[in-house]
């Protein structure tokens, strides 16, 4: 094993209880602003109304496995505000939208502060993971904020490559970017189908929950669970222990 990729939204950090309600205001205000920008000013209920629907759309496109941007949430949320299509309005407002939440409240997941330093000693350390609005460039400020980013060497944000888990294109940006074939890796993530999935659909030979499997839900089954990060030291040496060859007597 050479190398170990990680979700972030929900496995590396989580948002915590004041998250919301430091950046929603935010966002509807660059709503607001945009709508009056365009000549259709709306309420404040309607803007919430129609974020709302959007972000629904988005979470469909999501579950089926359809990249939608944020360019296109916003598009859509237009739409439904009566906003006529702007292209350069939409881009400007995704791109403010993107940036939102710079020192919003987010907690690092049990055990990830301890257990990164000691595998980046070891393996080549990258992040997998899809993005809503918060941009691939605000999760990496996320990790610097907290200390972590120096342990990664790769990324692969949906914003980016334009694909969401658990399209194999997602795994193997990142893993192209560090050199490193699937059979070489292991992968951590929070959620059955687009981690789990994900990575066996890449070809990696070991696929980690972290957390709980949501229930209800179809759950391809997982290499081990953790519920700390500091559990992975363990369970790569017994990765390792078990793909040694045997001595033959």
């Amino acid at each position: 094993m050479k190398a170990i990729t990680f979700d972030f939204w929900g496995t590396l950090m989580v948002e915590g209880p004041d998250y919301a309600a430091q950046v929603l205001p935010e966002r509807y205000e660059i709503l607001l602003a945009a709508s009056d920008e365009a000549g259709v000013p709306a309420g404040e209920a309607e803007v919430r109304d129609a974020w709302s629907q959007a972000s629904r759309k988005y979470g469909d496109a999501w579950r089926a496995g359809v990249f939608m941007s944020l360019e296109d949430r916003v598009a859509y949320a237009f739409k439904l505000l009566g906003v006529r299509y702007d292209p350069d309005l939409v881009r400007r407002t995704a791109r403010s939208l993107a940036t939102t939440g710079r020192d919003a409240d987010l907690v690092v997941r049990p055990g990830a502060r301890e257990a990164l330093p000691e595998l980046a000693r070891h393996y080549k350390l990258a992040i997998v993971s899809d993005t809503g609005v918060s941009s691939g460039a605000m999760l990496r400020h996320y990790l610097d904020r907290e200390g972590l980013l120096p342990y990664f060497s790769a990324f692969s944000f949906s914003d980016e490559t334009q694909v969401f888990k658990p399209d194999p294109r997602a795994f193997l940006a990142a893993l192209e970017a560090m050199g490193v074939e699937p059979a070489q890796a292991l992968h951590v993530g929070d959620h059955p189908r687009a981690d789990i999935a994900g990575a066996r659909r890449s070809g990696y030979p070991h696929a980690v929950l972290f957390g709980s499997a949501r229930p209800g839900e179809a759950e391809p089954e997982p290499s081990a669970r953790i519920h700390d990060h500091r559990e992975l030291l363990g369970l790569v040496k017994e990765i390792e222990a078990a793909s040694r060859p045997t001595k033959q007597a």
